[in-house]
């Protein structure tokens, strides 16, 4: 399988999703050691976040070049329109975390969908 600019945010999701996973359970246990209390999970989380920045800006500008490429395809237009709004809540508000990860799975799901169908 190639790699396309229709693929790549889907792919660049997939990282980023577990990316974030990864360093949830290492915040996580971490607040299980005597260094961290559980209580500022949060607290760290958010602070994660605002450093990932960088890599929002990243996905923001994979999914909108994705999107005008995409035109011919109204269910990649949907999954980059997903992806846009999930990465511009995770830059603008990053405290919020459940909205924008259902987003990023919707947007991956869609972008696997149609790689199935078009052979892309």
């Amino acid at each position: 399988m190639k790699i396309s600019w229709l693929k790549l945010p889907g792919l660049y999701d997939i990282i980023f999703l577990l990316f974030l996973m990864i360093s949830f359970l290492f915040i996580g246990a971490a607040c299980l050691t005597p260094w961290l209390d559980f209580s500022q999970f949060k607290l760290v989380r958010t602070a994660l976040l605002s450093h990932v920045a960088v890599l929002t800006w990243v996905g923001l500008a994979l999914h909108i070049i994705s999107y005008w490429r995409s035109f011919h395809i109204p269910a990649m237009l949907t999954a980059n329109i997903l992806g846009i709004g999930a990465f511009l809540i995770f830059w603008l508000l990053p405290s919020v975390l459940l909205v924008p990860v259902v987003l990023l799975l919707g947007a991956i799901l869609l972008t696997l969908k149609v790689v199935q169908q078009t052979k892309a």
